[in-house]
């Protein structure tokens, strides 16, 4: 009777090692996944900002052969600006709401 209720004892302090256990193994999954996140919109960020470059020397050359530039030329580049600042918002841990392609495209 008295080994009853050792192995009970023990297997009550077993399940409490194995929970704390998860408790940790859930706490570093979740890090690896805000890391993985960050990366993916640093990169995207990088991305973004490229297309910038390229719209902006566009917007010269419209510029340079005599007309405006069009309205959604802006327009989308201030989007996309905005878009760059919610991904570098994320990655560096200041807002906690994904941007897109899992949250809303910036009006």
């Amino acid at each position: 009777m008295v080994e009853k209720k050792k192995s009970k004892n023990l297997d009550i302090s077993e399940e409490k090692s194995q929970s704390s256990d998860d408790k940790i193994a859930l706490v570093i999954m979740n890090f690896f996944i805000d890391v993985f996140y960050s990366i993916f919109f640093i990169v995207l960020a990088y991305m973004s900002f490229w297309i910038i470059v390229v719209l902006s020397v566009l917007g010269f050359v419209v510029r340079a052969v005599g007309s405006e530039q069009p309205d959604e030329l802006k327009i989308f580049t201030s989007r996309l600006t905005e878009y760059i600042s919610q991904c570098l918002n994320f990655s560096s841990n200041t807002n906690k709401e994904k941007p897109f392609p899992f949250g809303k495209f910036p009006d």
